[in-house]
C-alpha cells in the first residue's frame, strides 16, 4: 500500500506542477493582454476566454489532490476539541468517504459530458471557435485524482483506527 500511495504521489505532484504551469501561462498571457491595451489599444484576442475556460479549470482540478496530500483544505474544527477522540476518527472517516463519493460522481459526470462535447463537436461561441471538451476534460481527471487520494485518506484513516495518538502526532499535523 504504501509504495502505491508513493507512486500516487509523484503522479499527483506532476499533474500539481501542470497547474504551477497553468498559472504561469496565465500570468503571461494576461500581462500581454494589458500590455497590448494599454500600449496599442489593442487586446489580445481570446486571452480572457482561453484563461477563464482552460487554464483556470486546469488551475483548480489539478491542484485538489496535491492541497488535500497538504492538509491545505479549509477544514471546520470548532467542536473538534469537545468531541470524543473515537467519535472525531469515526466522523473524519464518514466525511472523507463521503466527499470521495462525492468527487467521483461529479468527476463521472464531467466525463460524460467531456465525451458529449468531444462527439458532438461543440465549440464555445465567439470570435474563435474553441472546442468544449478540451475545457471539460480537466474536470474529470482532476475529480479522480482527489477521489483516489480521499480514498487513500480513508485506508489510512482506517487502518489507523485503533493507533494511540501521541503528543508528536497532534504538533506535526
Amino acid at each position: 500500500m504504501k509504495k502505491v500511495v508513493q507512486l500516487f504521489d509523484k503522479v499527483d505532484y506532476v499533474f500539481f506542477f501542470v497547474a504551477k504551469i497553468a498559472v504561469l501561462i496565465m500570468m503571461f498571457i494576461t500581462t500581454a493582454d494589458a500590455v497590448m491595451r494599454y500600449l496599442f489599444n489593442q487586446a489580445l484576442v481570446g486571452a480572457y476566454h482561453f484563461s477563464e475556460k482552460y487554464l483556470m479549470v486546469i488551475i483548480v482540478f489539478f491542484s485538489l489532490s496535491y492541497v488535500m496530500k497538504m492538509k491545505g483544505h479549509i477544514s471546520i474544527d470548532l467542536f473538534i476539541k469537545y468531541l470524543p477522540k473515537k467519535l472525531v476518527k469515526v466522523l473524519d472517516m464518514f466525511y472523507t468517504l463521503l466527499a470521495a463519493i462525492l468527487m467521483f460522481f461529479i468527476g463521472y459526470q464531467a466525463m460524460m459530458m467531456t465525451q458529449e462535447a468531444y462527439v458532438n463537436h461543440y465549440v464555445a461561441t465567439g470570435i474563435i471557435s474553441w472546442p468544449t471538451w478540451l475545457s471539460w476534460i480537466w474536470v474529470p481527471i482532476g475529480a479522480y485524482l482527489f477521489t483516489l487520494r480521499l480514498l487513500f485518506i480513508f485506508l489510512q484513516l482506517l487502518f489507523n483506527f485503533n493507533q494511540v495518538e501521541t503528543e508528536e502526532d497532534r504538533v506535526t499535523e
